[in-house]
């Protein structure tokens, strides 16, 4: 049924990221499927950002989140275990990369704990959700201890 699972993580919040990713692990061995770690940095696309950014702190911040995806990879996964890194909105990154790589599943990460996601935001999760062109799952609430 599935047989790629794309996996979004937050490389500074590797306590998520690992309930996350052993989440999907159990659905990949279930169905022989490949899984896909992506990570999102925030994108510096607004001008007023970007022109205070220099290209070596680009750089910087980019060998910042490959140097902590591999050893996230390393410390949790599977040898099997890919990733991409993308920049920009959250969502949007994760739901073209879902595309473009034909995955089946999204397992993604929703905290329910802060009543202010569900009251005064339009969570990565739920924008996922919308704009995915597959099935998602939403892993709610792994453990108390992960937020």
């Amino acid at each position: 049924m599935f047989k790629r699972i794309l996996v979004p993580i937050d490389v500074d919040r590797p306590v998520a990221a690992k309930a996350v990713y052993d989440g999907a692990a159990a659905i990949a061995k279930t169905f022989g499927a490949e899984i896909k770690l992506i990570s999102v940095m925030p994108g510096f696309g607004m001008p007023i950002v970007g022109s205070f950014i220099s290209d070596k702190v680009r750089k910087e911040a980019i060998e910042h989140f490959r140097n902590e995806i591999k050893t996230f990879i390393a410390e949790n996964c599977a040898d099997s275990v890919s990733f991409h890194i993308r920049s920009g909105k959250h969502y949007e990154e994760i739901t073209k990369m879902a595309k473009e790589w034909d995955a089946d599943l999204i397992i993604v990460y929703h905290n329910r704990y802060r009543d202010i996601n569900e009251v005064f935001s339009n969570t990565c999760a739920r924008q996922v959700y919308k704009a995915a062109p597959c099935s998602v799952l939403r892993l709610r609430n792994i453990r108390k201890d992960v937020i």
